[in-house]
């Protein structure tokens, strides 16, 4: 019973972040939209690369909020641990830089090796306090 407790507070407690984050996701990108709409030509030159990578982010937090949805903590661990794999080796062995004609494209590469960055280090602070709630040893 115990240990349905913690599995269960667990996937609560990472629900509850991936709620969060989708709303601070949603918030910005709902900010960055009204900035659009009233200036278009300052909004892409100094937000267009931020509201890039809050899209790429909320794409990634629903995708995990789907799995979290699906009520177990095994496959939760599994994509969450899976992503960061992925993610690593997206960084390590992938291209820095794309040689691609469209200057847009390229930067959207490097965007988006930012915002893998950044997730790998949000999963693993999200898998550690897991760990450290003593739910996987």
């Amino acid at each position: 019973m115990e240990n349905e407790n913690a599995v269960k507070e667990s996937l609560d407690m990472i629900a509850c972040q991936v709620r969060a984050r989708i709303s601070h996701c949603v918030e910005e990108a709902d900010e960055y939209a009204r900035d659009m709409n009233e200036d278009y030509e300052h909004f892409f030159c100094w937000h267009s690369e931020d509201m890039y990578k809050v899209q790429l982010r909320l794409k990634i937090y629903r995708e995990l909020q789907k799995v979290v949805n699906g009520g177990s903590l095994c496959e939760t661990l599994g994509w969450l641990n899976h992503t960061v794999e992925h993610f690593t080796d997206d960084l390590i062995f992938g291209p820095i830089q794309r040689h691609n004609t469209n200057a847009s494209f390229n930067t959207a590469h490097l965007l988006e090796l930012e915002v893998k960055q950044d997730t790998i280090k949000e999963f693993r602070a999200m898998l550690y306090r897991i760990k450290d709630g003593g739910t996987e040893k």
